[in-house]
């Protein structure tokens, strides 16, 4: 799509998006002021479920948006999301699913929070969602404020093709080799040298760090891809390396668009990534 398509396109959903955001500021802004009232500053926002009680991708735009929402309100300080992952893992809870008060109390108190956000998206009639809050105290699980409040869906529900389990929140559990040992030593083709091995990876990362970056910012977006990215690389490991890395990159606060030198050695090097492992 061409640069000023995408522009028209943008503006256009632009005033339907800010109307969808008021809701998710009204949520934030309840939750933030009993929080402070109470001295409840530094949250910790939980992944919300579904009404199945698994994670959809609603339940993952409105998370993100009202992590966001939370997090700019300069009275508030909200734990990074990758921390809350790492104890996710440790404890052996899934990112995804229900977390009842109780279990939210105790990852809260782990992750040094006073107060966890945590809650359900339900679809109400393909068009609107009901998003319900609630504001929980690590000290003693009590619920300190509970919010309801109907939010306007402005996403597509029809997903790609591509299995990523990838709910806009790069959601990415599942550990992922990157390079395992003995993986390049296929004898059909001429083997990599160590530099061109180096310089596959350091180009797919990348590639990732550009997929990730067009999410964040909204140039790429799932219901308009004509194919799945990475479809180019043909190798499975070197794919899953390169999902891994978008997730990485995606939550990583470094996160930024390629320089010009990275783009020109990004696509000098498209064919050797499509090759590899050989030249």
């Amino acid at each position: 799509m061409k640069p000023v398509k995408i522009l028209l396109l943008l503006l256009g959903l632009g005033a339907f998006a800010w109307a969808g955001m008021e809701g998710y500021k009204y949520v934030a802004r309840e939750l933030s002021r009993i929080a402070d009232a109470k001295a409840k500053r530094r949250v910790v926002v939980m992944g919300f479920s579904s009404e199945t009680g698994a994670k959809s991708k609603a339940s993952a735009i409105v998370t993100e948006r009202l992590t966001s929402e939370i997090a700019s309100n300069p009275r508030m300080e909200v734990i990074e999301r990758s921390r809350l992952d790492e104890v996710l893992k440790e404890q052996k809870l899934g990112a995804r699913g229900v977390v009842d008060d109780a279990t939210a109390k105790k990852i809260g108190n782990i992750l040094g929070a006073d107060a966890v956000v945590t809650g359900s998206v339900i679809d109400l009639d393909g068009k609107n969602v009901e998003v319900n809050a609630r504001l929980v105290d690590t000290q003693n699980a009590h619920i300190l404020k509970a919010v309801t409040k109907t939010i306007k869906k402005d996403w597509e529900e029809k997903k790609a093709d591509w299995d990523l389990n990838f709910d806009m929140n790069i959601d990415l559990d599942a550990p992922m080799a990157l390079l395992p040992d003995g993986f390049l030593e296929d004898e059909t083709c001429r083997k990599l040298t160590d530099r061109e091995k180096d310089l596959v990876r350091s180009c797919v990362e990348l590639r990732a760090r550009k997929t990730a970056w067009d999410l964040k910012s909204g140039v790429l977006k799932l219901d308009q891809l004509t194919k799945n990215p990475g479809s180019e690389i043909k190798d499975t490991d070197l794919k899953h390396f390169f999902y891994s890395k978008i997730k990485e990159w995606y939550y990583s606060k470094q996160l930024a668009p390629l320089s010009a030198g990275e783009t020109g050695l990004l696509e000098a090097n498209a064919q050797l990534i499509e090759k590899y492992p050989c030249r």
